[in-house]
């Protein structure tokens, strides 16, 4: 029952090394695991004698050759600044270079030597160069191509150029530039060398404006909440502009009609009643009232609420925090491997084929409960809302709230990795995170919301793809919404038939392009799965259409009652099913599945999954949770999770910034990974606790000021009526 109802992002593929076959013939099994095939076939003589004969190759000619730089006759093309700082290095720099390391048939391909003391030197810099092995294996039948990150500590008057003349000046046996770029996951354009400068970049405009801009939010959070100390604790301390504010309402408020991944904004998390008082109130000036927005001790005050009123849905708050908690989890194991950070590649990729490890290979379904969530909510609260304004909502105000709701912090977001994050940190392979040209040319997309109709690589924070699909399901919404309403019977038929249609789309494209990556074996368009199938909406929505059934539920039967046999049928079931729908893909790393097989899992699995949650969700709330809603329901999730939508943005780029940061490759253990999840997870929770106080709130808040204050009334009149 745990794994149904934990809800954790991305299926991240694994990479590998490339074997060319000389004899002709190519193995059968596509993908990561190509290579540890290829070593299997080899005894273990011949695996030790090929290593050491790599190493010693390299190891007992590298530094000679690089002592003989000077000496290379090539004066002629090298700057004589560079010629001359090269013909003594001092200790500490030859020291600081990458040496040759033992596990290279293991996929240790990091040899990045010691970033901090090359740089202590002061006149010498870091770089990176793309080098690979070439050496024969099986007695000279195949080739082995293995690519390496080197670490060199070249002087200052050395630029990229020159560092490449002088690496093809070195005659190491299997040791050669490698033209081919290092991984698919960098913006960085391919290169050979790669110098790290302090600072990464130089400090140009846009940095200037980024941080004036983040220094007035600052001021104006501060200056804020002195505003407001003022007006309680010297205007008026029994009363705001006349008027007694009696803090007793649910997170789930009525107001809120666009939840995505949070669990809600200052507008809906904390309902405030008003009781009007006999002396006439002071009117507060719009001034005044703008500052108010900002003050961060009230911002504070509503995030840290974590008051729940009867009819709220409190298991919602657990299974948010769950999901985002199982995507950092992915995403704190596999970027490391998308980068080729591992120690032990191999030892790694046995790791996830084992069956414990299964329900992190499929976090992809965390997004599929968020979609879950989204239509939920959205479906609850706006029927809700309708079923007391006769079906009549503001749809202009409705799609307005939604768009604000997001956009402040997704831009803020792309603010920051263009101009601030090159500078947060510094280490050898920084260099492959400074630059975003994807976010310079493309940020647009993504505040249009259109991104995921473009190529991966186009993409500006490719793991925000999940928040276009969720606009362009939010578009569609109210033609449901309203159906449902007016016509129950038409709307869920209609409902009904958009998931069917979802499904066959979805498993007929994975059944032509495959599912990608080596874990389904061969077969299928390489790179086809994500740019055809993983982001776009008409495969991605059959789980927010399943959202909205429970939705719909909830409010035709808010009273649901099951006799004990269906309730204990329902868990039964609900678990079952979705820890088949997880660990049956471990049978994938056993048997290639056919592009048949991958069709119709990939079409039933997210409808599937969304399906048992929303068994979780209706048991829970109607009273059949039992321990389980205790926990999902625990008051503590409420503040947490009205920080997931931020979470959810920030959490990549902080993983990023620890990834691309180290100075040794990662160790591919538990102990190890879990030190980098809990890091982030908290580091997460943390960036993101600043950017909800200083613009997530602070922008929700500035919402009424936006609106005219005329429709607002004319809204909120309408509805007492109906209500009376």
């Amino acid at each position: 029952m745990a794994v149904v109802l934990s809800v954790l992002l991305l299926f991240c593929f694994c990479f590998g090394f490339h074997v060319d076959d000389v004899t002709g013939t190519s193995g059968h099994t596509a993908g990561v695991f190509s290579w540890y095939n290829k070593f299997s076939m080899m005894n273990i003589d011949e695996l030790n004698g090929l290593e050491t004969g790599i190493r010693n190759a390299i190891k007992d000619n590298l530094m000679s050759e690089l002592m003989s730089f000077p000496e290379t006759g090539i004066v002629s093309t090298v700057s004589p600044g560079c010629i001359k700082d090269t013909a003594n290095f001092p200790i500490q720099a030859l020291d600081a270079f990458g040496k040759p390391r033992s596990g290279i048939l293991r996929e240790n391909f990091a040899w990045l030597g010691n970033f901090h003391e090359c740089t202590s030197l002061g006149t010498y810099q870091h770089c990176v160069a793309d080098m690979q092995i070439n050496a024969p294996m099986n007695n000279g039948t195949t080739n082995l191509t293995v690519p390496i990150s080197w670490g060199i500590c070249m002087p200052k008057s050395c630029s990229e150029d020159d560092i490449e003349i002088l690496i093809k000046q070195l005659d190491v046996p299997f040791f050669h530039l490698n033209r081919e770029p290092q991984t698919g996951k960098s913006d960085k354009p391919p290169g050979v060398v790669h110098c790290n400068q302090i600072p990464a970049k130089s400090y140009d405009a846009g940095f200037i404006c980024v941080v004036t801009l983040s220094s007035i939010l600052g001021f104006l959070m501060l200056l804020g909440a002195a505003v407001d100390v003022y007006i309680r604790w010297f205007e008026s301390p029994q009363n705001i502009n006349g008027y007694q504010t009696i803090d007793n309402s649910p997170v789930d408020s009525k107001s809120e009609r666009t939840p995505l991944l949070t669990g809600g904004t200052p507008n809906d998390s904390v309902h405030v009643e008003v009781q009007r008082h006999n002396q006439t109130p002071k009117k507060q000036g719009f001034l005044t009232r703008f500052l108010l927005c900002f003050a961060v001790n009230r911002s504070l005050e509503k995030l840290l609420n974590a008051k729940q009123g009867d009819k709220s849905v409190g298991c919602l708050n657990g299974i948010r925090v769950l999901s985002i908690s199982w995507v950092i989890l992915a995403h704190s194991i596999f970027y490391p491997m998308n980068e080729r950070m591992y120690d032990d590649t191999i030892e790694f990729y046995a790791m996830i084929q084992r069956l414990d490890f299964t329900v992190i290979v499929k976090a992809e379904y965390a997004v599929d409960t968020f979609f879950l969530l989204s239509g939920c909510l959205l479906t609850y609260l706006t029927l809700g809302k309708m079923a007391h304004t006769n079906g009549k909502l503001p749809w202009g105000l409705f799609y307005f709230h939604r768009f604000w709701r997001l956009t402040p912090v997704y831009a803020a977001m792309i603010l920051f990795i263009i101009f601030l994050d090159p500078y947060i940190g510094s280490g050898p392979l920084w260099y492959r995170y400074i630059d975003h040209p994807s976010c310079e040319k493309y940020w647009w997309r993504n505040l249009l919301y259109i991104s995921n109709f473009f190529p991966k690589s186009e993409m500006c924070m490719d793991w925000s793809w999940y928040l276009p699909n969720d606009m362009q399901f939010f578009v569609i919404s109210p033609f449901i919404l309203i159906l449902l309403h007016k016509v129950p019977k038409v709307g869920a038929g209609l409902l009904a038939t958009l998931t069917a249609i979802s499904i066959i789309i979805k498993a007929s494209l994975t059944a032509k392009y495959g599912m990608g990556g080596g874990v389904f074996g061969a077969g299928g368009v390489a790179g086809a799965y994500w740019d055809k199938i993983y982001d776009k909406p008409w495969t991605r929505i059959s789980p927010y259409f399943v959202g909205m059934a429970v939705g719909f539920i909830m409010v035709r039967r808010p009273h649901l009652r099951m006799r004990p046999i269906v309730v204990l049928c329902g868990w039964v079931l609900a678990s079952a099913v979705g820890l088949v729908v997880i660990y049956v893909v471990n049978n994938a790393f056993y048997r290639d599945w056919s592009l048949a097989e991958q069709g119709i899992y990939n079409g039933l699995g997210s409808f599937t999954w969304a399906s048992c949650v929303g068994w979780v969700i209706l048991a829970c709330k109607n009273g059949y949770g039992g321990w389980i809603n205790t926990f999902l329901s625990w008051n503590f999730w409420v503040p947490v999770g009205r920080l997931t939508y931020t979470v959810y943005l920030v959490h990549p780029i902080i993983l990023r910034n620890i990834l691309f940061s180290i100075s040794n490759p990662y160790s591919g253990k538990i102990i190890p990974m879990t030190t980098t999840f809990t890091g982030g997870i908290v580091l997460s929770h943390m960036v993101a606790f600043v950017f909800a106080l200083a613009i997530e709130f602070p922008f929700a808040n500035l919402e009424k000021l936006l609106i005219p204050s005329n429709v607002a009334k004319k809204y909120s009149e309408k509805e007492r009526k109906e209500q009376a």
